[in-house]
């Protein structure tokens, strides 16, 4: 993501540093408690170093290309993509493996399947993001007062969206609540949003987590979760396990 948004000049460290910062800032705002100071100085941090790339070559990196003269966006909007696009490329990515990774080690039936056919390892994954989506929910501002659902929504007013609440929508997802990998309508679920929101690298994202959890079935066929040191997906905006530990058996 460094090289991708132009930012080689930085120290790929120095980045998830400020990544995490504004990452722990906007979960306090979401839960109602103040951000610590560090994200705001995190976000400060990446607005000097996105800057920074104005005026380069547009092909040079995603920063340049979207702050490119004529059609390009102001600085605060290629600051904020950016930062949208660190969450993207980072967050996201890292929880959507680790939940796949969670549901399928945490399923027996599941595990046996996918043993018998790796074909379904599309599957696995699809059902995965419906159930535990990495961003649990994303904010929007009603562009003109509506009422939804029998409520008014005015203009301009923060509208804060469940994404793992529509996933697991009943009159959607027969047993919404259960890791199932012949669920036919699996990708009906909404983790990558819709319309002109669409998440950009969801093509990029579903053939990562596939890999990964091809290439850990493959070379650890032992692999299981540490009974001794159980985890879960946490979190009330990103969702992924804190920690995942696992064992598996070695040739002597």
């Amino acid at each position: 993501m460094v090289r991708a948004l132009g930012l080689d000049e930085d120290d790929a460290g120095a980045v998830l540093g400020w990544y995490d910062a504004i990452v722990a800032g906007v979960t306090a705002i979401t839960a109602g408690k103040p951000a610590d100071p560090a994200a705001a100085a995190a976000f400060e941090q990446l607005r000097a170093s996105v800057t920074r790339a104005f005026g380069l070559d547009p092909e040079s990196s995603l920063v340049a290309a979207a702050a490119a003269d004529g059609d390009g966006l102001a600085e605060g909007e290629v600051v904020s993509n950016a930062a949208v696009l660190l969450f993207g490329g980072i967050e996201t990515a890292e929880g959507m493996i680790a939940n796949a990774i969670f549901h399928v080690l945490s399923s027996p039936e599941a595990r046996l399947r996918l043993e018998g056919d790796p074909a379904l390892v599309g599957a696995a994954v699809e059902e995965s993001l419906r159930l535990e989506p990495a961003a649990a929910v994303v904010d929007r501002y009603a562009t003109r007062a509506v009422e939804l659902g029998g409520a008014r929504i005015g203009e301009r007013e923060l509208v804060t969206v469940s994404l793992a609440g529509a996933n697991r929508d009943p009159a959607v997802f027969v047993e919404p609540d259960r890791f199932d990998l012949t669920r036919e309508n699996a990708r009906l679920h909404v983790t990558f949003a819709q319309g002109p929101h669409v998440c950009i690298g969801m093509h990029l994202a579903r053939l990562e987590a596939q890999v990964a959890l091809e290439r850990l079935l493959a070379r650890l066929p032992s692999v299981r979760l540490d009974p001794a040191r159980p985890s879960a997906p946490q979190g009330l905006v990103f969702r992924k396990p804190p920690t995942l530990w696992a064992c598996w058996d070695t040739l002597r």
